[in-house]
């Protein structure tokens, strides 16, 4: 083996690892299950700030960002079902973006043009995120009424929002 095909191969090599390596990293839970929801406070686009203390509903919190398409397919697979899930249970979906002020001023237009139907808010410091220890969009969670995290997931693949609902209606 010559010198260039036994670096072309230690190249190969190490990008599978690197890769490897992201997946892990990127896809893996954060570890909140069992935990509460922190005592932080977050901004509505309204301007009004929410302690995320006072949700008292079952609820889903997805945070997400402009730049993030996988955010936009579940917060859009989640508003279609929006109304459907209100109906049959006393619950709430807030959805948290991550922005920061380079993008900010993007969230109100994407949420207008996409019609989202539920309460959107930001956290441009990524304070929620350094509490809870996530770092990649989207991360979902689902909180009991006493905002416990019963469940977390990152990514989004079509159906997950199936998920989300059949462990809101079991609380």
């Amino acid at each position: 083996m010559n010198f260039i095909q036994r670096n072309r191969s230690n190249v190969l090599r190490g990008v599978s690892l690197f890769l490897f390596f992201f997946a892990v990293v990127s896809f893996k839970d954060s570890g909140n299950v069992g935990k509460y929801l922190p005592d932080e406070q977050v901004k509505a686009l309204t301007g009004e700030k929410i302690d995320l203390k006072s949700i008292t509903k079952p609820a889903v919190i997805s945070f997400w960002s402009t730049t993030c398409i996988p955010c936009i397919k579940e917060l859009n697979a989640i508003n279609s079902k929006y109304d459907q899930w209100k109906k049959g249970v006393e619950m709430e979906v807030y959805a948290i973006s991550t922005d920061d002020a380079r993008y900010s001023s993007r969230v109100p237009a994407l949420v207008d043009k996409k019609q989202w139907k539920f309460p959107v808010f930001t956290d441009h410091e990524k304070k929620l995120f350094k509490v809870l220890n996530v770092s990649t969009n989207p991360y979902t969670i689902v909180v009991n009424t006493s905002g416990k995290i019963v469940y977390e997931h990152n990514s989004y693949k079509e159906g997950d929002e199936e998920e989300l609902i059949k462990i809101i209606k079991e609380l």
